[in-house]
């Protein structure tokens, strides 16, 4: 698949199965427990335009626009700006859909809808283990010095 026949869609109603599927193909990647409806409700979040929560799939042009990426981010408000900033959620590339540019055009297309609405600064984290993702990132953004700590539940 040459990189040309890939384009960028934000997702719609209609979409809720192939959404689905990538997102769970995204969880199962990670090895991430799912609470029972999370899925309808992160869809159903999406689909509401008074939540700053969004979605866009990769469609093959040449495959009649089989979805084959994912991407989910939201916007937020920041302390140290005037601006929101936003965070790029959830990226997904089927396994066999690999290192074609799909991971990069999603991200891309973050990037150009963040500008758009006049939100730059775009942020993301992976596991220090995920270096074919950190193949892309260091070519599309800058590795901070930032260290994660989350709350033990």
């Amino acid at each position: 698949m040459a990189s040309d026949s890939i384009a960028i869609r934000y997702v719609t109603d209609g979409d809720k199965e192939e959404w689905t599927r990538l997102w769970l193909g995204f969880r199962a990647h990670y090895d991430i427990p799912i609470p029972d409806g999370l899925g309808d409700a992160n869809f159903k979040r999406i689909m509401d335009d008074s939540v700053d929560m969004w979605s866009a799939f990769a469609v093959d042009t040449s495959r009649d626009d089989k979805p084959i990426g994912l991407v989910n981010w939201v916007s937020r408000p920041s302390t140290w700006d005037l601006t929101d900033i936003v965070y790029l959620h959830d990226l997904y590339v089927d396994e066999n859909e690999r290192v074609r540019g799909v991971g990069r055009k999603l991200i891309e297309f973050v990037y150009s809808e963040a500008d758009k609405r006049g939100t730059p600064l775009v942020y993301w984290t992976t596991d220090h283990y995920n270096h074919r993702a950190q193949l892309l990132y260091t070519k599309v953004a800058k590795k901070t010095s930032k260290v994660i700590y989350e709350r033990e539940l």
